[in-house]
């Protein structure tokens, strides 16, 4: 008995070595891969929701000009009712 706790330290510190160590390794730059590739990803998504509100802001504009030629008085109205 007392030759396995002997022989457990060394057993320990070579599976860590040899097992632990690397595995603990791959899985941190694994997700330090993964975090950049959804940095460049989240980027472009972001530019493209920007674009995207800039038309649609655009287009809210014009529908408001519009509005204002054809039905004179619509925002008092619009805001009496909310």
């Amino acid at each position: 008995m007392e030759n396995f706790f002997d022989n457990l330290i060394p057993l320990v510190v070579v599976t860590g070595i040899f097992v632990v160590f690397p595995v603990l390794l791959f899985r941190h730059f694994a997700q330090r891969n993964a975090g950049k590739s959804q940095t460049s990803n989240g980027d472009a998504v972001g530019k493209d929701l920007i674009d995207l509100a800039d038309r649609m802001e655009k287009r809210i504009d014009t529908l408001e000009r519009l509005l204002d030629v054809e039905a004179p008085g619509w925002r008092e109205r619009h805001h009496e009712q909310h």
